[in-house]
This record gives C-alpha cells, sequence and structure tokens, in this order.
C-alpha cells in the first residue's frame, strides 16, 4: 500500500486503521476478533469515506477484507480459504464472514504503519488567494512608467570579485591488498515477504531453526485452532468439538 487508496478495499482498510488507533491502540499490534471488527467500520459510519452506494458493496470490500487480500489482515488460514472461494463462485454469499464473528484477526503491521505515516504527513500549506476587486469598483489607473524610480543596474559579471579556483583533491592510491568487501547472498536486495510466518501477528519467525512458539506475540504454532470459534482442536480432529465447525488436516 504505497499510494494513495486505490479502491474501497483500500480505503476500508485506512478507516479501520484510524479507528483502532483512535479506540483501541494496542489492537495495532495484537490480534482481536471479526465482531469487533465491524464494531470499527460500521456500514453507516463508513459508506461515505469507500464511496460505496449499497450495503452489498460494502460487505463485498470487507469479505475481500477478511479473505486476506493484499494481506492486509492475518487470520486462520480455514477462514479466509473459505471466504476467497465464496468471492469466486458466480453468486457469492456476501454474508459468509458472519460464520467467522468469533475468529480472530490480527493487522498486518507494515500495512499499518504506512497508513499511519501517512495520517502523520503535514499538510502543504496552500498560497493566498488575492482578493478579487469587488463589483462596480473602479479600477486604479496604471502608473506611469516615466514617474517609477529607476531600478539599479545589475552588477556586471566581469565587475565581480573572482572566486578561487577548487583546490583538487589529492589522488591516494587504494591498498594493493584490500579485498573488495564480499557480498552476501540475498543483502544487496532486501526481500520483504507479503506474509510473515506467524499467522497470529504477522511478525517473521527466526530462520533455520525449529520454531513452536511466535518469539513477537507468544502464541504456539503447532497448536490448530477453529476457524470460527478458535477452540483448540486436536491434530486427528476433523470436527470442531465447541461449534462443530469442519477443520482442515
Amino acid at each position: 500500500m504505497n499510494d494513495a487508496p486505490r479502491d474501497e478495499l483500500d480505503r476500508l482498510f485506512v478507516r479501520l486503521v484510524r479507528a483502532v488507533r483512535d479506540a483501541r491502540p494496542e489492537y495495532l499490534s495484537r490480534g482481536f476478533e471479526v465482531s469487533e471488527l465491524l464494531s470499527f467500520v460500521p456500514y453507516r459510519a463508513v459508506r461515505a469515506d469507500l464511496g460505496v452506494d449499497t450495503n452489498d458493496d460494502y460487505a463485498h470490500a470487507l469479505t475481500r477484507l477478511l479473505a486476506g487480500e493484499r494481506g492486509y489482515l492475518f487470520a486462520d488460514d480455514l477462514m479466509q480459504d473459505d471466504l476467497a472461494a465464496e468471492l469466486k463462485s458466480p453468486n457469492p454469499d456476501l454474508a459468509a464472514y458472519r460464520a467467522y464473528l468469533n475468529a480472530r484477526v490480527t493487522l498486518s503491521q507494515e500495512h499499518a504503519r504506512r497508513v499511519l505515516e501517512r495520517m502523520s504527513e503535514p499538510v502543504a500549506t496552500a498560497a493566498p488567494e488575492v482578493a478579487a476587486p469587488e463589483a462596480g469598483a473602479t479600477a486604479a489607473a496604471p502608473v506611469p512608467v516615466a514617474d517609477a524610480a529607476p531600478r539599479p543596474a545589475p552588477a556586471r559579471v566581469a565587475d565581480a570579485a573572482p572566486r578561487p579556483a577548487p583546490v583538487p583533491k589529492p589522488f591516494v592510491p587504494t591498498r594493493p591488498n584490500a579485498a573488495p568487501r564480499p557480498i552476501e547472498p540475498g543483502v544487496d536486495a532486501p526481500h520483504r515477504a507479503a506474509r510473515p510466518g506467524c499467522r497470529y501477528c504477522g511478525q517473521p519467525l527466526p530462520e533455520g531453526r525449529d520454531v513452536q512458539f511466535c518469539p513477537h506475540c507468544g502464541q504456539n504454532l503447532r497448536v490448530r485452532r477453529c476457524a470460527a470459534c478458535s477452540a483448540e482442536l486436536e491434530p486427528a480432529w476433523k470436527f470442531c468439538v465447541a461449534c462443530g465447525r469442519a477443520s482442515t488436516p
């Protein structure tokens, strides 16, 4: 999200970040439920900012956001896969997200940071407007050129004091034994992953080691949770014992 908001999805995320910052700033770095997200951006309050005409347009943008489009939100893969598949269907159910009101989502900290930086940028001050003469007012007569005070002629370049010539810096040869510093692979062009490793907070995970708990939010990455109610699931379970929702293997 490098430029100004392009469509209703971008504008919805900007409005969500602004509402979270004002009401619950701790949610900028930790997860919260979908039901709380709806309270931050209700249809009647954001329809003008989003530029949508109907509740279906709003629900479509909200479903795209919850489905993880453009990486603005992180959530359980089951919920995001279900909503993404719903959006691709010929006649999508735009109320499908209501089955996941208890699911937890997390704002992408990278995208939220960019939104907050744009909000804090100073607004350029417009040049003062020159007041137009009132109707019926007599225009002032132009001042004759002969009456104007003569301006001093600009100084000639030849009369200016000559500037001293710049002194060239002495050439210092490089040491013959100074070997160029090797460039480590992947360092010259840092690559920012579009989706960080942790599915709860969106932060990247340590490379080259077995990680069980996220070092940023402390969530157990080996525990499966129900996308609908966030209850813990056993590895062999096919359905949630709390709400009956089907689970993915």
